[in-house]
């Protein structure tokens, strides 16, 4: 079901419940006040019976009957009945079948100085009546027509009231749902004509401050945060295709070459060499994509890990690359300290061998490293005396297949860092680079440990 018929149905179904709430009210009270009406007006008439009846003895003669004839203000079926004190019937201008009924009211009024009641369609009042040191009870009945027609009359209004009432609140649901809905629709006009080469375009956000707004904005954030992964994957597509392109092409002319010019073992032999140096970079920097891959799909098995026995590690296969080269390992830790953190020791062991292959590849000195644990973090400190990283190049160098502008003549691809920081983030540390050019760089990486 479309939300702007949910909300419609949801706000006719409250409106027209308030509308029946409020009608329902409106008639019961509207009884009440008919029913009270006509009891004061009983009472009236039985008052009026007393002091005409009994305080000038006309019991017994036809002066009610007259007065009756005379009385613009008679009540439909007017019955007034009189009972003195032993409960004898001494007056009533009607032939009263239920005598006794209307006695069995009388000893109710020993607590109240009147009492209403109603017999079938008829409603009556007893009162006591005081003359001369003799009680009498009065009873005055009747049927309240034009009352009872009123309120007949006010149940048809309201009923085609409400009838009016339910027709124009589903109409105004309608619209006002549409009203509600329309920056919605809006929203969705917008961003079906945002497509992978219109990823620039942007959703209107309106006042920037309701709900609705709100969620422009958060569309706003995805497709910006779209747009960089569609330039970075461009980039990174576009810098793939030239690696690569560029040793396969190497490796084909020089196959080519061999096979048209060379005439013997010696020239197919440099040639091979050739060849197999350049597979051989095309084998590093698939690898180098691979690893990438693979951290970044966020399938990696978490263990506890040993940091140290990860650095260890790192170091023993960069001293094996580079052969006399010093690099000094100092550790800082608390007693109660460790060096153990949640993560991949495979991984984690590439990453400290990325940082520390790059302060090696591009410094000729020595490369200090320092392992400290201390509040719960692990931070491993790398500094090199290098070639540094310049400001402009310090913006791009975690992004893959980058290089700076000062790195001719070093081997590699750029795909180092970007995946030791995809590797950090996946043990939910940081990674943070310091660096000038000529002066050398320092790598901190602080990881959460297990202590």
């Amino acid at each position: 079901m479309l939300i702007r018929n949910r909300l419609t149905i949801i706000f006719t179904l409250l409106a027209t419940a308030i509308q029946l709430t409020l009608s329902l009210l409106v008639w019961y009270f509207y009884s009440l006040y008919r029913q009270e009406e006509f009891y004061s007006r009983l009472e009236s008439k039985a008052r009026v019976a007393g002091r005409v009846l009994i305080s000038r003895r006309h019991l017994h003669d036809d002066f009610f009957k007259n007065m009756v004839r005379t009385d613009l203000l008679t009540i439909v079926e007017e019955q007034i009945s009189i009972y003195d004190t032993r409960h004898n019937l001494v007056f009533t201008n009607r032939t009263l079948k239920e005598s006794d009924y209307y006695k069995e009211k009388i000893p109710l009024l020993a607590t109240d100085p009147l009492f209403e009641f109603k017999s079938d369609h008829l409603e009556s009042i007893v009162i006591p009546y005081k003359d001369r040191g003799q009680l009498f009870y009065i009873f005055a009945s009747g049927y309240d027509r034009i009352g009872f027609a009123k309120l007949g009359t006010l149940q048809k209004i309201m009923l085609l009231a409400n009838l009016f009432g339910f027709t124009l609140i589903v109409l105004a649901g309608w619209y006002f749902s549409g009203r509600v809905l329309n920056p919605i629709s809006q929203i969705v006009d917008e961003v079906e004509q945002i497509t992978a080469t219109h990823l620039y375009k942007r959703v209107n956000e309106g006042n920037r401050r309701d709900e609705i707004a709100q969620l422009a904005m958060t569309f706003n954030q995805m497709l910006f945060r779209l747009e960089d992964a569609f330039v970075s994957q461009r980039s990174f597509v576009a810098h793939a295709s030239h690696e690569l392109r560029t040793p396969l092409t190497n490796t084909l002319g020089t196959l080519e070459t061999s096979l048209r010019y060379d005439h013997n073992p010696g020239d197919w032999r440099d040639s091979m060499e050739i060849a197999v140096e350049e597979l051989k970079k095309v084998i590093a920097l698939t690898n180098g994509l691979l690893g990438l891959a693979k951290v970044t799909d966020g399938t990696v098995a978490l263990s506890v890990v040993q940091v140290d026995d990860c650095l260890l590690t790192a170091i023993g296969h960069v001293q094996a690359k580079y052969p006399g080269r010093s690099i000094p390992l100092q550790f800082e830790t608390d007693d109660e300290e460790s060096f153990t953190v949640k993560g991949n020791a495979t991984l984690l062991t590439t990453a400290l061998l990325n940082i520390l292959d790059n302060a090696c590849k591009y410094s000729g000195e020595a490369v200090a490293v320092q392992l400290q644990s201390r509040k719960e973090l692990i931070t491993i400190t790398v500094t090199d005396q290098g070639r540094g990283i310049s400001e402009t190049d310090a913006a791009h160098i975690f992004d893959p297949l980058y290089r700076g502008e000062n790195v001719e003549g070093v081997p590699g691809y750029g795909i180092g860092l970007a995946v030791t920081q995809k590797i950090i983030d996946l043990h939910q540390g940081t990674l943070h680079i310091n660096s000038a050019v000529n002066q050398g760089t320092t790598v901190a990486i602080t990881l959460p440990s297990l202590a």
